[in-house]
């Protein structure tokens, strides 16, 4: 008789059990992604000051995006149990010490390069990390992180444009960069064929029409020059991808 109460009260703890590590596999997948972006924001800044060390305002701004992604390191050490997961964040913990290390230096050609590679190191840990936490989307999640891997490759694809204007292995670059386009293209097809009520259609809408005229010019990069404006396009962007987003968390 008491086996078989130990038995009730087992099973009947298993869904929460089951449903806290969800929520921390949840966390994990968006913090990982959050940590691809900010990969590639931190490296396309480091390569607008390479090409104007005056502007002391993009330092201020990496310095910004190093803390949110320590922040997010530390969010999933918190929330995960796996060996793997822990030793590819100590991992990316001494990456991100030797990237403060060249922000306290002079920003050179060679640090630009060594930039462009540990952001590619970034983003392989954190594609391992979400491997090692996956679980079964719902139809609003999976939008989620559709919308989330719009966000890294928008920075991205800015990153190796200027990368490549600047002529930093400029004939790869180049081919990363198209790369990143086609797969915003793929993306992008998704979301205008996913049903969306009147209310945020219009977002959608607007990153459709941004893209369309943001693409242009990444696709003149030979012969255009226009960082700024391009920074401008990726800050709208991302301003109605995350009005999507809140729509996708509210619907879950």
């Amino acid at each position: 008789m008491r086996k078989s109460f130990y038995l009730i009260i087992l099973f009947s703890l298993i869904p929460l059990i089951l449903s806290a590590s969800t929520r921390s596999d949840v966390n994990i997948i968006e913090s990982s992604e959050n940590i691809r972006y900010l990969s590639q924001k931190i490296t396309k800044e480091y390569l607008y000051l390479y090409h104007n060390p005056k502007k002391i305002n993009l330092k201020n701004k990496l310095l910004e995006n190093m803390k949110k992604l320590e922040e997010n390191i530390h969010a999933i050490k918190i929330n995960t149990q796996s060996d793997e997961s822990k030793n590819i964040l100590n991992f990316l913990s001494y990456n991100n010490e030797e990237i403060k290390v060249l922000l306290e230096g002079k920003i050179t050609r060679d640090n630009s390069i060594l930039m462009l590679d540990y952001s590619e190191t970034f983003v392989e840990a954190a594609n391992s990390i979400q491997y090692l936490h996956q679980y079964d989307f719902s139809s609003e999640e999976k939008m989620l992180m559709k919308l989330k891997e719009l966000e890294y490759l928008f920075e991205r694809v800015n990153k190796y444009y200027v990368a490549s204007v600047l002529e930093l292995n400029k004939t790869s670059n180049l081919q990363y960069m198209n790369l990143a386009i086609e797969k915003i293209e793929a993306i992008l097809k998704e979301l205008k064929n996913y049903y969306y009520p009147r209310r945020v259609k219009k977002e959608r809408t607007k990153i459709l029409t941004h893209w369309k005229t943001n693409k242009k010019f990444l696709q003149r990069s030979q012969t255009l020059f226009i960082p700024n404006l391009l920074l401008l396009f990726t800050k709208e962007l991302r301003s109605h991808i995350l009005k999507l987003e809140l729509y996708h968390k509210q619907n879950q």
